[in-house]
């Protein structure tokens, strides 16, 4: 009996040492998992984050091509019109000594098409006297002016410059005084 007694007190030794020791290694097991769903969830949050960054990017994106089409969509559009307008004023200045009414009729679609224009966004540049710039004028011939003090400034407009908004549509061709 002494022998039972001795064996049960060894494995009752050996009972409590395994459990405290699996004890110890459940919960070293625990908490590596608890770390390791800790890191998963951070890492989760960065890619959202990054997803998130990315998709709002992205439709800034969009949003300013998508005005950028409207805007070079209009600035076609208007560039097969301005022909017209240019052929309005042209029948205008050649209309000197015809008819009242037809000069008023001319002036009164000519308004029309400017009113439009304007509608749109589009303001017409390029006047005599206007310092010359070759961001908006495109100078076609240079001619020297003893009267005139300036050098660099339109002294005759052969076609009007147009722009939408602060783009540039179509130069201005004209004369410039050196």
């Amino acid at each position: 009996m002494e022998f039972d007694e001795n064996m049960e007190e060894i494995l009752e030794d050996d009972i409590e040492g395994y459990s405290s020791d699996d004890n110890i290694n459940e919960e070293d097991v625990h908490e590596k998992e608890i770390n390791s769903l800790k890191n998963e969830i951070q890492n989760y949050k960065e890619r959202l984050m990054r997803t998130t960054a990315e998709y709002d990017n992205f439709r800034k994106r969009t949003d300013k091509e998508k005005l950028q089409m409207y805007s070079n969509a209009m600035s076609k559009a208007i560039l097969s019109i301005l022909p017209v307008v240019d052929s309005l004023e042209m029948a205008e200045k050649s209309a000197e000594g015809g008819s009242e009414s037809y000069k008023k009729g001319l002036l009164m679609v000519k308004a029309q098409f400017n009113e439009a224009l304007s509608a749109l966004g589009v303001k017409p540049f390029g006047e005599v006297g206007d310092t010359f710039n070759p961001d908006v004028h495109n100078a076609v011939s240079h001619i020297e002016d003893e009267k005139n003090e300036e050098e660099n400034v339109v002294s005759e407009v052969f076609q009007k410059g147009y722009k939408l908004q602060d783009k540039v549509i179509r130069h201005a061709m004209v004369q410039v005084t050196n």
